[in-house]
């Protein structure tokens, strides 16, 4: 059935109306960071003031800020890299293996998610004050990688099963084993879903907060840690505050950009049968 013309106008229109909407946010936080003191009234700039540029420049010249920046990447890159090693294999496992304990061990997987992060903070707390991991990077990699390693888990192990299993009956007839099923049968196919699991575990990260503050807050900090010192008790920066949550948006806007289609490709993974 062709598209009317009403249709089609109208579906553009609300398509513009998404795209203004999503926007509008980061175009108000781009412009209050390029904002001087004296044109910010309440919060909001006076859009016709000539820009302030020195929000940003003082920020590129703040190695606390920037280190902090430096240390998110870091923290959410290798904990990335940590939750897709791990949750790979386990997820072709579950998917496409029978095993006793299998459903054991998925709902074990699921059981590190079911309590909130306020809930369980302190224990960590107390965990890694023991072992001398309070204030560094390897303790809040670790921590993001716990955090994370559910999600990547369960949405890999929904693309391991979507795969056709006429695929791996050949394989069964050519006599590959388990390992080379899913080196040169699966892997291949689900590389795209996988690099989708990689760009959510970055964001998760990236965004994480909790454990952020709790478990490195000195030293170690990180980039959702670092915007509180703009904030103090009778005032609030609020023009170098938006400047550095521009910056905090660059490295995921970067990443999404990069990754639009396997991100795209692998999201929609299993979604069509034919």
């Amino acid at each position: 059935m062709r598209e009317s013309r009403n249709s089609r106008l109208l579906r553009i229109l609300a398509i513009w109306v998404l795209i203004v909407w999503a926007v509008l946010p980061f175009a108000f936080m781009l412009r209050v960071g390029f904002a001087a003191p004296s044109d910010i009234h309440g919060g909001a700039p006076d859009w016709l003031a000539p820009l302030y540029a020195f929000n940003f420049v003082d920020l590129f010249g703040d190695e606390e800020f920037m280190s902090a920046i430096g240390r998110s990447v870091l923290v959410a890159v290798v904990s990335s890299a940590i939750a897709i090693a791990a949750a790979t294999p386990a997820a072709y496992a579950c998917a496409r293996m029978r095993f006793r304990g299998r459903s054991d061990f998925e709902f074990w997987v699921l059981s590190t998610r079911m309590l909130p992060a306020v809930v369980v903070v302190i224990p960590y707390f107390v965990l890694f004050r023991e072992i001398g991991g309070i204030d560094t990077v390897w303790a809040l990699t670790v921590m993001h990688t716990v955090v994370n390693l559910a999600v990547t888990f369960f949405l890999l192990r929904s693309f391991f099963s979507d795969l056709p299993g006429e695929v791996f009956e050949a394989a069964d007839l050519d006599g590959c084993s388990e390992t080379r099923k899913f080196l040169s049968v699966a892997w291949p196919m689900v590389r795209n879903g996988v690099a989708a699991a990689a760009v959510l575990n970055f964001i998760f990260s990236w965004n994480e907060f909790v454990f952020a503050l709790t478990l490195a807050s000195g030293e170690a900090k990180t980039v959702s840690v670092a915007m509180l010192g703009f904030i103090q008790f009778q005032s609030v920066a609020v023009g170098p505050m938006m400047a550095a949550g521009t910056l905090a948006v660059l490295p995921v806007a970067i990443v999404l950009f990069l990754s639009q289609k396997q991100l795209v490709t692998g999201m929609s993974f299993g979604a069509v049968k034919g």
